[in-house]
């Protein structure tokens, strides 16, 4: 994409690591052949610390398709962190020269409550929705996948996941790995329990571009997007959809290195550093 960037805003995660890294790139701009502008509403979003930081970022900025997001790892994982501190001396000549600029589209997943009432509310996530029991009680819902009614689950409930998303929560719940870059929903249930009401529906995991969950009325519904548990009413959800179609939610991500998946995981999960 063209390289428009004038402007820039930095989230910092209180650690002293984080404030001098974002205190050099404060000093690098500003000896910079195209010195930009610091302000809270920049065109380049970077974010300085781990996964949670990176997360604080593309929330506070509402999931922004003009802005350009960046992120550099002082953590301990940090997947979304695709910059070392090794990097941000070349990361900043390559904005002062580069007339166009190497991102990845990000497709973020689009979440639509339905109540009884008929108001529906819309969210955006970034690594997973968690539709389950407060207190790890039970809950029962239906399943379907795209327009089609798919089973009848008895679990704790459905975490949903990115294929960003694919390696936190959701690998720790046993779903799948996305290498396709098809950019599809990982969808697996926690404990589920079949009993004589519900002995037939399926435990693997389902991959998929849209799916709804119709919950049975209850008080003890909660519904957690990116770790956080929304303030709504939960007798009153009538179905949650969660769609990645037509990718018309998403982020641009600057990639200065080929983005390659396979190597993230190989060398932050696995251990690999070949």
């Amino acid at each position: 994409m063209e390289n428009n960037i004038k402007t820039f805003s930095l989230f910092v995660r209180d650690d002293k690591k984080s404030n001098m890294i974002a205190n050099y790139i404060r000093r690098l701009n500003d000896d910079s052949k195209n010195c930009l502008v610091e302000n809270e509403n920049g065109d380049l979003v970077i974010a300085i610390g781990g996964d949670g930081t990176f997360l604080k970022a593309i929330t506070s900025t509402n999931f922004c398709q003009k802005k350009v997001y960046a992120g550099v790892h002082t953590g301990t994982l940090g997947f979304l962190q695709n910059l070392s501190e090794n990097d941000i001396y070349a990361f900043f000549q390559y904005l002062s020269h580069e007339k166009e600029i190497k991102t990845r589209k990000v497709l973020i997943p689009s979440i639509v409550i339905e109540f009884y009432t008929g108001i529906r509310q819309k969210f955006k996530a970034f690594n997973e929705i968690l539709i389950c029991g407060k207190d790890y009680t039970v809950i029962r819902f239906s399943e379907y996948i795209g327009d089609e009614f798919f089973q009848e689950v008895c679990s704790n409930g459905i975490i949903i996941s990115s294929s960003t998303g694919d390696t936190a929560y959701s690998m720790n719940a046993g779903g799948a790995i996305d290498f396709s870059n098809h950019f599809q929903l990982i969808c697996s249930l926690l404990t589920p329990v079949k009993n004589s009401a519900y002995p037939d529906f399926t435990l693997n995991t389902v991959i998929c571009s849209r799916i709804t969950v119709v919950p049975q009325r209850s008080r003890n519904i909660q519904i957690i997007i990116d770790g956080i548990s929304q303030k709504i009413s939960s007798e009153q959800i009538k179905s949650v959809e969660v769609s990645m179609l037509n990718g018309e939610s998403y982020i641009n991500k600057l990639e200065i290195h080929q983005y390659s998946k396979v190597r993230v995981i190989r060398e932050k999960i696995l251990g690999y550093n070949r």
